[in-house]
Formats: structure tokens, sequence, C-alpha cells
């Protein structure tokens, strides 16, 4: 016989019907115990007038008018280009579908790590102006980052830490994109030599992109101060 649909089962079989009648429809069942410890049902159709509807028939007089969830079918064997209903032996559930393999994979995955701090250092308390290299960071922005590192180091199921650099508007996206990716990776060659695991910690830079600022156009130090805010390197750490 082919198995036209796999399930693993450890049988427990305990007879629940006999054959009836030597003119009537030939059939047993059984109930079935699965290596889950669910309880199932199973009907085999062996006699020569019987087939898939005489297996349907006594499965639904065994579930009492619930519904008949099919997990495993039996039949002859046929060729795969076949999709003819051969079953001789039904295997049930009744009422509710019973968890496939699938749908208990699923309801086992691995929580979805969320965001569980945020943290954002501005570039001119962080940096030297212009730079971005070690040496360059500020006494006030090495005390910064020391903070931050405490709070992840205090986070419990850290799945990742993301630094990414940014820079205010002024001057060409060539000098701003390479300026804030090289802040964001200084960060994070700071917190790699202070402890925190470098596998978890991602560098990006942005350049002048997602300002936060609406400062009006013009030039002189009123506008790089307005603009303060954008030169900033923000710290996402995600965890379970």
């Amino acid at each position: 016989m082919k198995q036209l649909s796999g399930w693993s089962l450890s049988l427990s079989l305990v007879l629940l019907a006999g054959c009836s009648s030597a003119s009537g429809p030939t059939f047993n069942a059984y109930t079935v115990t699965a290596a889950d410890g669910s309880r199932l049902h199973q009907v085999e159709c062996h006699g020569i007038f019987e087939g898939p509807a005489t297996c349907m028939t006594v499965a639904q007089r065994i579930c009492h008018g619930e519904p008949v969830h099919p997990v495993q079918k039996v039949g002859r064997l046929l060729p795969d280009n076949d999709q003819a209903d051969v079953t001789r032996r039904l295997t049930f559930a009744c009422g509710d579908a019973p968890d496939t393999p699938a749908s208990a994979a699923s309801q086992q995955a691995a929580p979805v790590a969320q965001t569980v701090d945020e943290f954002v250092l501005q570039s001119d308390a962080l940096f030297a102006f212009g730079q971005s290299s070690r040496a360059s960071i500020l006494p006030g922005g090495a005390a910064a980052l020391d903070q931050v590192i405490a709070r992840i180091r205090q986070s419990r199921g850290v799945q990742s830490v993301s630094v990414v650099g940014h820079t205010d508007r002024l001057g060409p996206e060539t000098v701003n994109y390479p300026l804030s990716l090289a802040r964001a990776q200084t960060v994070r060659e700071y917190m790699i030599d202070h402890g925190l695991d470098g596998e978890l910690i991602h560098a990006t830079g942005v350049g002048s992109h997602n300002a936060t600022t609406q400062c009006p156009d013009g030039g002189g130090k009123s506008l790089i101060a307005c603009l303060q805010p954008d030169r900033r390197v923000s710290v996402e750490v995600r965890a379970e």
C-alpha cells in the first residue's frame, strides 16, 4: 500500500466496532494514540463492496456529528499522476483539527526581538569638529558612551545594537556620508573595546538624511546652531 500523507504515529489500538453481517459493509475501527499523546481514530474498510465512502461514513458515525479531520489516508498503490481516492484506511480526528508539525513549529517559534532602548549622542559633544577618529572623542563624549554601554549590559537577551551616524545638511554628501559612517564605526569600536559583543553591533552612516530640524536657509553661526540636533549618533538596542 502507498502512504498518501505522512504522520509518525505510535499506535495504541483498541477495537471499537466489529464486522457487520456478511452481506453488509465490513470495517474495523480503532482508537489511535499519536506520539504527542493526542487521541485519534482509525477506520479500515477492506470488504469487496467497501471504499472511501464507507470509511468516511463510519468516521462520521464515530464523531457523532462533529467535523471529521483526516490525518492520514492509506490505499492501494497508484501512479503519481493518478489523484483517485482509494482510501482503505483512514486516520482522523473529531472536532477541531489537530496540530500539524508545521503549526506546532510555528507556535514554538522564537520570540521576535523588539527595541528595548534608544540613545542619541550629539556629535558636537562626542567628537571634535569635523573629526571621527577614536583619538578625537571628547571627554564628555567618552563619558556618555560609557553610560550607554552600562545600560546595554543591563539589558537581557540583547539580539542587536544598531549604531547610525548622522550629519547636518551643510557640505556635500560626498563628505557627509563618509563622515557619518566613520563616526558610527568609531562608536562601534569603542563599544567592543569596552566589552560588548562585536557580532551584535552594526554600524551604518546615512549622511544628512533623516534630519530632525527645520532650519531656514541661510548661513552663519545661527544656522550651524540650528542644525546641531542633526549632527548625532543614534544607538538602538533590540532584545527578546
